[in-house]
Formats: C-alpha cells, sequence, structure tokens
C-alpha cells in the first residue's frame, strides 16, 4: 500500500471501516493484510458515517468511488478522456485570470491523490473542479466508495 496516511477509518462497536484507497489493488491488498473484507459503503443522504451500499458498482468497475449528484450535473473522473480536456481549458482560463500566477499548483494539491480530482459540469458548463470529501460536504451529494471492514480484534493487532 502506497499511503496509510490518507486513509479514513470510522470505528463502530465491534468493527472499523477503512475508505479512502488511492487505486482498487491498495484496497484488496488491504484487506488481505488486515484479515479485512472488502466491500462497497455510501455516504449518502448527508450522512458522514459509511452504511452498506453497492449502488456505485464499484466492484465490477475495479473503482475506488464513484459520485452521486442530481440529473443536472455531469461527472468527470481523472480516468476519462474528456478529464484532461477539460482540466487543460481550466487551467488556461485561470492563467489568463490569475496573470499566469501557477494555477498548476492549485489543480495538484499534494494532498489529494490524482485519482480524487473530479470536475463537475452543469448546463455545459465547468461548475466547479473538486474532491470525493468535498461532493459529499459541500454539494450534499452521495460517494460511494470501497471500504474494508475489519473487526476490532484484527484491527488491534495490526
Amino acid at each position: 500500500m502506497k499511503n496509510t496516511d490518507r486513509l479514513q477509518m470510522y470505528e463502530f462497536e465491534n468493527y472499523t471501516i477503512v475508505t479512502n484507497f488511492e487505486e482498487y489493488q491498495d484496497a484488496v491488498n488491504y484487506a488481505t493484510e488486515n484479515n479485512g473484507e472488502l466491500l462497497e459503503v455510501g455516504f449518502t443522504d448527508g450522512a458522514d458515517n459509511p452504511a452498506l451500499n453497492s449502488d456505485g458498482n464499484l466492484m465490477a468497475s475495479r473503482k475506488t468511488f464513484r459520485v452521486g449528484l442530481a440529473p443536472e450535473y455531469e461527472v468527470l473522473y481523472s480516468d476519462d478522456p474528456k478529464f484532461q480536456e477539460m482540466a487543460e481549458v481550466i487551467l488556461e482560463d485561470m492563467k489568463q485570470k490569475e496573470n499566469d500566477v501557477l494555477p498548476e499548483d492549485w489543480l495538484s494539491d499534494q494532498n489529494i491523490a490524482a485519482g480524487d480530482r473530479i470536475i463537475i459540469i452543469k448546463d455545459g458548463e465547468v461548475n466547479t473542479v473538486t474532491t470525493r470529501e468535498r461532493i459529499k460536504f459541500l454539494m450534499r451529494g452521495n460517494v460511494y466508495e470501497i471500504a474494508v471492514k475489519i473487526a476490532n480484534s484484527e484491527k488491534d493487532k495490526a
């Protein structure tokens, strides 16, 4: 596992749910190494804690997360070819507006994995560039994630 600092842990009475994996294989490896169970969870209806939810169809697609927003929004993930096109347009616009004050730094925030970036489009225009965490809290969207469930007795051994 590349970066365990980024992982989010949600403690429950008998188990812990671990989320925020950078890549699907990271979650698989983490589950194997910690005697955990790979599963899908959702942060829906403004919930701060994950609940079992397979609406994101993440196991089949081998993705770490997906976002659910109102139908008027289009979500572009960093692995979408259109994402790169839009990112270049955004950078050019920002350079012009900010007199070339290195907007690349803004898009490449060191605390955000490249795969976490999302572009939200509404009515054909860029609405925002954001991350899965910001979707939950700023846009009241649903976020579906691959997670690992670990029995608390197993977690204490790690």
